[in-house]
């Protein structure tokens, strides 16, 4: 999920590939026998962003399974991205399978092998049925699901369990199957929530229990109450340097606000330049303007953030990832939920998801089709929670829940679930990055200063507008 691909170098990428890409491979229906097997699979993979490391420690089992040798070529975010586009505007078949971030998706979709006929072979699923149904629906959907003549469009109901059939009938298909669902979580000092002194101080001043907040109200509240310089101690964090982090702090507040989190809608309408945007920027720069945060969030990624956690300086944070406060801290972490808008339903944390696809180039689709199905596989997926994997399977979560003794892991992997299934992911476009960049430039602007929330959501809308028009998109006013 995380797009830090400049936008200079994207256009390289994306102005050397269009045309290659929009030809796509030549796609053929899966054989009733896979056929001889290869020594060797490939794979394309990128490094932490979807945990490489839970993925290489089940290549000793998926090697002694099927007798096939699985090499994972790995690269970092940026690289990879080049990497990926560059693969597959020459048509090359070197890799077999390839790991896809949700944003290239949709101007990769033509170049992925679609999957429903695989799916709906019992001869390549002995050894691991893909069970499509067991993937969180939304999780499914956002990440797989797409209609390749247009891209676009969305699946018109992410919330039913998975079907092949019933996909492809509507006009889509299949074309991965989702591996690392990353979204994002509040992460909190629960002993500083449990310290009676801290409740006894929070009652005084506020005329209620101290708890976890729930609602964004609550949320700036208890960040005021905790930010105690004389303690070294900010109440929270934000995102607000420019990046695709800023972009997603800003996503996830709109939803909550009332607004459209996918920023752009299915018919090129913006939906972040309106009443809902702007009251979530308000009051993202109001966090801010408070000195609720710490110096230098400005400037802060996901990184500066989880750092700023796990150092002790903040009580609370929202991230994608499980955090680990640093030894001189000591403490205790708890996981919530993002808070919600004035109703419950007022929620949508932005999620992302890496699925495995299969180039559409290849040579062994037969024998790759089964390698990602047995490595998203539930058993697989289980074994790579103990290597910190996000799960996307509903199954999976269930049994991480119940196996382990570790009660911040249990309630880590409880949260993450339960948000993934009200997440909001991107819009389907083919220069989101650069779209993201535009809207990340109007956050940190406002959390600056530079600007205020309106005239900075105006300003990206004419950015977002232009870069629309530029990729040949007729923006709806």
């Amino acid at each position: 999920m995380q797009s830090r691909l400049s936008k200079h170098a994207f256009v390289g990428v994306a102005v050397a590939t269009t045309a290659a890409l929009a030809l796509g491979g030549c796609s053929a229906q899966p054989a009733s026998d896979p056929g001889a097997k290869p020594e060797t699979l490939r794979v394309l993979y990128t490094t932490s962003e979807a945990n490489v490391a839970a993925l290489q420690a089940q290549v000793p089992a998926f090697e002694d399974e099927f007798g096939i040798k699985l090499a994972i070529d790995t690269q970092p975010y940026d690289a990879l991205q080049q990497k990926v586009f560059s693969e597959f505007a020459s048509s090359s078949d070197y890799y077999d399978i390839v790991v896809v971030d949700t944003p290239w998706a949709p101007a990769l979709v033509g170049n992925l092998e679609p999957l429903s006929a695989y799916i709906e072979n019992s001869s390549l699923n002995k050894k691991a049925d893909a069970n499509v149904a067991d993937f969180i629906p939304k999780v499914l959907y956002d990440t797989a699901v797409y209609d390749a003549s247009d891209p676009l469009k969305q699946y018109p109901d992410p919330t039913e369990a998975g079907d092949a059939k019933t996909i492809t009938n509507a006009g889509f298909d299949i074309y991965g199957l989702p591996i690392q669902a990353n979204v994002a979580v509040m992460g909190y000092r629960k002993d500083l929530f449990d310290d009676p002194t801290q409740k006894a101080n929070f009652q005084a001043e506020f005329g209620r229990e101290l708890s976890v907040p729930q609602t964004w109200d609550e949320y700036a509240e208890v960040a005021k109450f905790f930010t105690q310089p004389d303690k070294n101690l900010y109440g929270t964090t934000v995102m607000a340097g420019v990046g695709d982090w800023a972009t997603d702090d800003f996503k996830t507040l709109l939803a909550s606000f009332g607004g459209d989190a996918h920023l752009v809608t299915d018919d090129l309408s913006l939906a972040f330049d309106t009443e809902e945007g702007v009251a979530a920027l308000e009051y993202y720069t109001g966090l801010i303007d408070s000195g609720v945060v710490p110096p230098g969030s400005t400037s802060a990624s996901w990184d500066e953030t989880a750092t700023s956690f796990d150092t002790g300086l903040s009580a609370m944070t929202i991230n994608y990832h499980a955090l680990e406060l640093a030894d001189n801290v000591g403490g205790e972490i708890g996981y919530a939920p993002v808070p919600h808008g004035k109703d419950a339903s007022d929620v949508g944390p932005h999620f992302g998801t890496w699925m495995l696809s299969l180039n559409k180039n290849s040579k062994n689709k037969d024998w790759a089709y089964q390698a990602i199905s047995w490595l998203t596989s539930s058993d697989q997926q289980l074994a790579m929670t103990a290597d910190q994997l996000h799960p996307s399977r509903t199954s999976v979560y269930d049994a991480v829940e119940n196996q382990t003794d570790n009660p911040a892991e249990a309630e880590f992997y409880s949260t993450l679930g339960g948000s993934l299934e009200v997440g909001v992911g991107r819009a389907r476009l083919t220069n989101y990055t650069e779209v993201s960049h535009a809207i990340a430039v109007a956050v940190n602007k406002a959390s600056s200063g530079e600007l205020g929330p309106k005239a900075a959501l105006d300003e990206a809308s004419d950015s977002v507008t232009s870069l629309l028009e530029q990729a040949g998109y007729t923006v709806s006013k």
